[in-house]
Formats: structure tokens, C-alpha cells, sequence
């Protein structure tokens, strides 16, 4: 009886062991094809600092973007000086300054084909400040900081469907927030220190691709849903109206001090365009009271709706990654730097 017992415990030991080395020895295979593949590097983030009060990456830090499980649109680059993605070092007597979120960022279009790298081949002296995660309180402190110093004679200030619905919440470490309190609105930044993981993460080709790849942060968390309804919130719509009062009159008080004129870049709703099923990607009215504020307050605008909507009649060509990803594509940012060329020259 005894050595039956013993024998079986040995076979299933046995049996644990094969498996795990077996285990181990696919992780290691998989880890061996994958760093032969463009799996995204992902980027590391720099510290936040008084003297750059807003999100940017480790300056001059190379990195391999991808897209999805079949790693799409491949693409390898450097930031620059400052950490920012897609622009060339910026410099005093700049002619244009483009400033928005991952669009303006533009991972997944070469240089050359984006917004501002055709602008500064039509322009020179182009320079954009674009951050995965960047809200119009984000946009507000970066024009802060760089009219001063580098004098542009415009910037550019691109707004996405997200940027009013959510203007009122807090965002992610690094970046800037509107604080409402009773005698008004003011502007502040959350701190970021990089984690410990995160060093660790970018070591293994196997977990970069399971994170940044397959997105498994989304499966977790739930990823977003584009154009998901939402209630109207009397208070947030409140919150919203003031912040946006607070970020036009600070644009104005920089466009007074420094001659420095501002244009602002607005997206389309390209979903609707395609089908007519699909949600829309502005939530509730945002995009008319956009509209109507950036008028009242004389900003210039160049709305991307109608030149979507006259591009897709006459040539049925998408302007973006859809269904997988809303980033413009090479056509999108043709359309816009083509649109804005008309009012920066």
C-alpha cells in the first residue's frame, strides 16, 4: 500500500515538474520569436518637474511602436530633447506650434506625414508638443510655458471628441487638471514618478507585447467604449462651462502679452461618416458648444467636419484606423495640415 503511494506521489511530482519545465521552456521560446518581431517597446515617461510642467518621455529615448496582436504599423523613432514624440527640437522665433493629445503624437504615421511635419516642410520652424493622454488643461500649460520662450507666431491647438466631456475629471499621473473651487477655476498637475515594474516590464519582449499589444490593461480595467451615452450632469455641465471660460481667457491673456495668434484644430466625427449606425464620437452637444465658444471669443478654427465629409464623398477613403484605431492616418493629417496651410500662410 505504502509504496503504491509514494509511487503515485512520485508520478504526479514528476508529471508538476515536466509541465512547468515544459511551460518555461515555451515562455522562452515565445519571449525568443517575439524580440525578433516589432513588438511595442512601450516608452517610458520622464519625471515631472517645476521647470516642465507637463507629460512628456525620457528625452532622446528610441523606441518600436505596434499596434494590436498582428503589431500593425510598425514604426521605430527617437524623442527628442524634450521628450516628445514626432517634432523636432524646439527653438526661439518658431512660426508655428502644434500642440494636442496621442493625434498630434501620431505614433503610428512617420513624421514626414504628419500634421506638423508637413506644416514645418511647407512653413520650417514647426514644432509640436503631442502626449498620449493630454486634455485641454494639459494643452493650456504647455502653451504656457512655450509662447513665452519660443515666440511662436501661431499655435495650433487640436481638440478631440473627449476633450469637453471629460474636462471636469482628474487624468492620469503627469498630467494637468482643472481644480474648481468656490472663488473660481485654477490649473494643476499631478506628480509622476516612474514604478519600479515599469523597468521591469520593458526588460521582457513577452510582457510588452502582453501589455501593450494585447492591451491586457483594458481587459482589466474595461476598455472605453467611443460614443458611449451619457446623463447629462447638471453640475459637470456647470464644471465644464467654467473650466472652458477659465482656458479661453488664458489663452487670450497669453495671445495679448505675446502677439501670438491661435488656431484651433478641430476633429471630425469620422464614425458617423462611414456608417450611419455608428455612434457618434462627440458626446451630446460638445462639439456645437465648442464651436460656439472658440466664436465668442474670436479664436480662429479649422473645423475638420466638412473637409471629412466632402473627402468621403468624392473618394470613399477613410482618414483613420477604424475599427481598430481612431487615430488619423496619413490621410487625416494630410487634410488637416492642407486645411490649416490656408489660414497660417
Amino acid at each position: 500500500m505504502f509504496p503504491n503511494s509514494f509511487t503515485l506521489i512520485s508520478d504526479h511530482m514528476r508529471f508538476i515538474f515536466s509541465a512547468l519545465v515544459g511551460m518555461l521552456l515555451a515562455l522562452l521560446g515565445m519571449e525568443g520569436v517575439l524580440r525578433c518581431l516589432p513588438v511595442n517597446s512601450g516608452i517610458r515617461m520622464a519625471n515631472t518637474t517645476p521647470e516642465l510642467p507637463f507629460a512628456r518621455y525620457v528625452p532622446r529615448q528610441p523606441f518600436q511602436y505596434s499596434f494590436g496582436w498582428a503589431m500593425d504599423n510598425a514604426r521605430s523613432g527617437v524623442t527628442n530633447a524634450v521628450g516628445i514624440v514626432n517634432s523636432r527640437d524646439p527653438a526661439d522665433g518658431a512660426n508655428a506650434l502644434v500642440i494636442g493629445d496621442s493625434y498630434i503624437e501620431a505614433f503610428m504615421v512617420h513624421y514626414p506625414e504628419t500634421v506638423q511635419g508637413r506644416l514645418d516642410a511647407a512653413l520650417g520652424k514647426v514644432y509640436s508638443v503631442g502626449m498620449s493622454g493630454n486634455g485641454l488643461a494639459d494643452s493650456l500649460a504647455i502653451a504656457q510655458y512655450y509662447v513665452p520662450r519660443i515666440h511662436p507666431k501661431t499655435v495650433v491647438m487640436f481638440v478631440e471628441p473627449f476633450d469637453l466631456s471629460l474636462i471636469d475629471q482628474k487624468t492620469g499621473r503627469g498630467h494637468s487638471h482643472f481644480v474648481f473651487e468656490p472663488d473660481g477655476v485654477s490649473l494643476e498637475q499631478m506628480s509622476y514618478v516612474e514604478p519600479g515594474s515599469k523597468r521591469i516590464v520593458l526588460r521582457s519582449s513577452l510582457l510588452l507585447y502582453t501589455y501593450y499589444n494585447l492591451k491586457l490593461q483594458e481587459f482589466r480595467i474595461g476598455a472605453p467604449k467611443a460614443g458611449a451615452a451619457q446623463q447629462v450632469d447638471p453640475l459637470r455641465v456647470k464644471r465644464r462651462d467654467a473650466a472652458l471660460g477659465y482656458y479661453l481667457a488664458q489663452l487670450q491673456a497669453l495671445q495679448r502679452a505675446h502677439g501670438t495668434r491661435f488656431v484651433f484644430l478641430v476633429d471630425g466625427d469620422r464614425g458617423a461618416l462611414y456608417s450611419p449606425k455608428t455612434r457618434r464620437n462627440w458626446q451630446h452637444d460638445d462639439r456645437a458648444i465648442l464651436l460656439r465658444a472658440l466664436k465668442a471669443h474670436d479664436f480662429a478654427v479649422t473645423d475638420m467636419q466638412p473637409v471629412f465629409e466632402q473627402h468621403w464623398r468624392n473618394y470613399h477613403e477613410r482618414m483613420d484606423f477604424l475599427p481598430t484605431d481612431g487615430h488619423w492616418n496619413k490621410v487625416g493629417h494630410k487634410l488637416a495640415a492642407d486645411a490649416l496651410l490656408e489660414q497660417l500662410r
